[in-house]
């Protein structure tokens, strides 16, 4: 009984041991395959892979693509995207001006005008890439690439972040953005000071190519944006909205310390040195008709309860967002035009600059 008692105690053991082993092995291989930054993420694993075929992507980039990109790591990717839209192999054309880097493609680069030093004769090959600075290095590229391309129309796009975006990145931004390379983080935000993925940075390089490989003789711009004369309107008055948000509403109001709808309208469009009537039913007489659809930046919105009688205005500022007086007890606010009650009794919009 006892040789028993003590055999079916070593199977049990036996048996206890083999299914440990078993739930260490499988968590051990869930663990490894949730922390493996080999694999691209989903919405970048078929890119990548063209990218590859294409030689946009450098050998040593094939792995951590969910790690930020380096300047000296996407210079490679740079060069090699000039080389596939160019037909020309880069080329060395002088003494190496960078004491803290021996890499021949970040010499290329800067021979070609891509990419330029941080100063002290210093590149700082290890720093990690904002959006805003990729954006300019694949502007570059794209320039050194294809010279007889026209850049002369230069157009932004004002997300809501726009004065965030430094002035020397501004073109790039716009340029890339106009022909689909470049796209906003959401909430129409650019986020130009964020760090940039390997992935992230193949993609780009890729949808550049595409570009390129699918037009003739130039690039035009597919989305809509706004000259530069009217981006840094757009951006004087973007500041000027900044400094009257929260104050409160009061009828009859021009400021500075309250308004209401269209005393907000006429003083802010008066310091951009554009004369408006003064009631919001005459100011729904100028300027020219935008449809809802085509609403941007700057744009005055109406609204009408009764569907005829201009009763209130506010500026459009990407989004499906106006700013705007709403009514007494209320404050100078951002408010949505695309549902509840202003889309309900939404009227017409006007474009005065």
């Amino acid at each position: 009984m006892r040789k028993r008692w003590r055999k079916n105690s070593l199977i049990f053991m036996v048996i206890i041991m083999a299914i440990a082993m078993t739930v260490n092995i499988t968590y051990a291989d869930t663990a490894l395959i949730q922390s493996n930054e080999d694999i691209p993420s989903n919405w970048a694993k078929a890119v990548i892979e063209k990218a590859k075929e294409t030689n946009l992507l450098p050998e040593k980039l094939q792995g951590e693509y969910r790690s930020d990109i380096t300047r000296e790591e996407f210079s490679e990717v740079a060069v090699n995207l000039y080389e596939a839209l160019s037909g020309k192999d880069g080329m060395l054309q002088g003494e190496n001006p960078f004491t803290d880097t021996q890499n021949t493609k970040v010499r290329i680069a800067n021979d070609l005008g891509i990419v330029k030093g941080i100063g002290d004769g210093k590149f700082a090959p290890n720093d990690a890439i904002t959006r805003q600075e990729i954006s300019v290095m694949l502007y570059r590229t794209l320039q050194a690439a294809k010279p007889g391309y026209d850049y002369s129309k230069l157009y932004d796009y004002m997300f809501t972040d726009y004065n965030m975006i430094s002035a020397w990145a501004r073109e790039a931004v716009g340029y890339l953005y106009g022909i689909e390379v470049v796209n906003g983080v959401g909430d129409n935000l650019f986020n130009p000071k964020g760090n940039t993925s390997r992935e992230e940075a193949i993609v780009l390089a890729k949808r550049t190519y595409d570009k390129v490989l699918a037009s003739k003789n130039n690039l035009i711009a597919s989305r809509a944006g706004t000259s530069r004369q009217e981006s840094d309107m757009n951006l004087k008055l973007a500041k000027l909205i900044a400094q009257e948000m929260g104050k409160p509403y009061q009828w009859g109001g021009t400021g500075p310390d309250s308004y209401d709808c269209s005393g907000l309208v006429y003083s802010l469009y008066g310091k951009l040195g554009i004369s408006l009537p003064r009631v919001a039913s005459d100011q729904a007489g100028v300027g020219t008709y935008v449809l809802k659809e085509k609403l941007e930046y700057g744009d005055l919105v109406f609204f009408a309860k009764d569907g005829k009688n201009v009763h209130h205005v506010g500026i459009y500022i990407g989004n499906g967002m106006m700013v705007h007086a709403p009514q007494t007890g209320d404050v100078v606010k951002k408010t949505t035009i695309m549902s509840g009650y202003y889309d309900r009794v939404y009227y017409t919009a006007r474009r005065v600059y």
